[in-house]
């Protein structure tokens, strides 16, 4: 029976002008559209970059971000190196459930869910503040001080 299903699956892939494959490698390019499109470094850095310098200053925000940046660097030096003796499609939930048992791997996902909230909420909320309430209701209103501030 399910040879018939599969068989079916690819005879309607083939009539849409598609070849059943399941390609298990990137190039580098779409290893880095894809990370860069994760991490989202346009709308987060656009946005979280006047936050950091009008609480630090300049100096204060490029050595915040360079700490940032180091510490993130080493992560993914550590990620990297569990990528080589672990290299499955899991990521890393099939990590920490290698590395530390099925708790971690749980508590994994639920830390990484958290944190993807938090981060595209500030996101939004920085976004939101600059469009529109600094932007858009400032120019529509055509008033500095009103209610919506």
């Amino acid at each position: 029976m399910a040879d018939k299903v599969q068989e079916h699956d690819k005879q309607v892939l083939h009539k849409l002008g598609y070849a059943q494959e399941l390609s298990r490698r990137m190039s580098g390019f779409s290893n880095f559209a894809i990370s860069f499109s994760i991490i989202c470094i346009l709308a987060g850095g656009i946005s979280a970059f006047p936050a950091a310098f009008n609480a630090l200053g300049g100096g204060g925000a490029f050595l915040i971000w360079l700490v940032g940046g180091i510490l993130a660097l080493s992560v993914a030096f550590g990620l990297g190196q569990i990528a080589s003796s672990f290299p499955t499609a899991g990521g890393l939930y099939h990590w920490s459930s290698h590395l530390g048992g099925k708790a971690w791997g749980w508590a994994t996902a639920w830390f990484n869910l958290v944190g993807l909230i938090a981060v595209v909420s500030s996101v939004d909320v920085l976004l939101y503040t600059v469009f529109f309430k600094g932007i858009l209701l400032t120019d529509t209103l055509h008033t500095e001080s009103s209610s919506f501030r």
